[in-house]
């Protein structure tokens, strides 16, 4: 690899290392084919700059399904929701994710054939976001999600970390 080529995937890896996990939420996403919710789990991280500027990561684990159409619908759950995370600008975002809201970035998304789970993975990032996750989750980005993907939310049990650790 020459010197003037930038490594982008090593350099997202570095910088998804220092997050820091928050919490967890189970969820049931609704996919459209009048059948029970597709239940997962969601993880949340965070990543806080020195300025107090950051981001949210929230990444998204559901069953497959081996059914074609289940594994249709759930994969266009996802895809809607990308095309919304595109099109999301400031005063959208802030009305739907909180105030500071900047940009939401889909980091990973889909589903490959022969896949056992889909894992989708966005950030959403904040002017603000030092001390504010929990607010911001609890009061602004779960009720903001909910209808964008559909999804119902389970309280989300936060991570305490080990104080003598």
């Amino acid at each position: 690899m020459s010197e003037g080529v930038i490594d982008l995937k090593r350099q997202l890896r570095e910088l998804k290392a220092h997050e820091q996990l928050a919490g967890f939420a189970g969820f049931g996403l609704d996919l459209g084919r009048g059948g029970p919710p597709r239940d997962g789990v969601m993880k949340i991280a965070e990543f806080v700059r020195q300025d107090g500027t950051g981001y949210v990561t929230l990444t998204f684990q559901v069953d497959a399904d081996p059914d074609p159409g289940n594994r249709a619908a759930l994969s266009a759950v996802f895809d809607r929701f990308a095309r919304f995370a595109q099109a999301a600008d400031a005063a959208t975002g802030q009305a739907r994710f909180g105030s500071g809201f900047e940009y939401l970035m889909v980091v990973t998304e889909g589903l490959a054939d022969g896949d056992d789970w889909l894992l989708v993975e966005f950030d959403i990032y904040y002017k603000n976001l030092k001390g504010r996750l929990r607010g911001l989750i609890e009061a602004s980005v779960l009720p903001g999600l909910a209808p964008v993907l559909p999804a119902t939310f389970e309280p989300v049990t936060w991570w305490e970390p080990d104080a003598a650790g």
